[in-house]
């Protein structure tokens, strides 16, 4: 029962993934930006509002990485049994999400490095400098190398769904153009990519879901 519960739910991981990740970068991206002034950045480390913002954020990024691991399981079986044989693809696929949330998570840490030295160490005399970096830091972990990562978690789902079938034919196509703009992620943006074939993937999979419940019913 606990199986069927967890493998039922994990399509709605995806959903919470997106959902999570989107007000997570509202509230972690509140921090002065690279051209900053010195009296924005004594401003910013002189508001704990702002701080407790980031550190929520964080949390926020935090759960939808454990929620798009949900996701990324279950996607990984789909993929797993149609693919068969050694399930390369599969496996690449799942391992590439791995660490994407692996950076995520990383990323996010960076990001919000400075709002929790100083809420939770009362850290004092912190460098301007760290206040400009360690954010561009933190995104360029997310959008460089885990962009990266996403590309090989899109592309090769999409390559088992055109090989197998397992997905329709237009889910696979919105992967690979997905994984086109996603080579352009380090402007941000085209990370949206992704959100929205994680839905599409989720839907397509609750669906599935939906439907195999409806025939065992009949």
């Amino acid at each position: 029962m606990t199986d069927s519960l967890w493998t039922r739910g994990a399509p709605i991981g995806g959903i919470l993934f997106v959902v999570l990740l989107v007000v997570g970068v509202v509230l972690i991206g509140d921090h002065p930006d690279p051209d900053a002034s010195d009296q924005e950045i004594a401003d910013y480390l002189a508001d704990g509002d702002k701080h407790t913002l980031n550190i929520i954020g964080l949390y926020f990024w935090a759960l939808a990485g454990v929620s798009l691991l949900w996701f990324l399981s279950h996607l990984r079986g789909v993929l797993r049994s149609a693919e068969g044989g050694s399930g390369a693809l599969s496996n690449l696929g799942f391992a590439a999400g791995l660490v994407f949330t692996a950076l995520l998570m990383a990323g996010g840490s960076t990001i919000a490095a400075v709002a929790g030295a100083v809420e939770f160490r009362d850290a004092t005399n912190i460098d301007p400098a760290f206040v400009k970096v360690l954010p561009q830091l933190g995104y360029t972990m997310l959008l460089l190398g885990g962009g990266f990562a996403a590309i090989v978690l899109v592309l090769t789902t999409s390559l088992v769904a055109l090989q197998t079938g397992v997905f329709p034919q237009w889910l696979a196509w919105l992967g690979l153009v997905a994984a086109f703009i996603l080579l352009f992620a380090i402007i941000f943006l085209p990370m949206i990519a992704l959100l929205v074939w994680v839905l599409a993937v989720a839907i397509v999979l609750l669906g599935r879901q939906e439907g195999a419940a409806t025939a065992a019913r009949a």
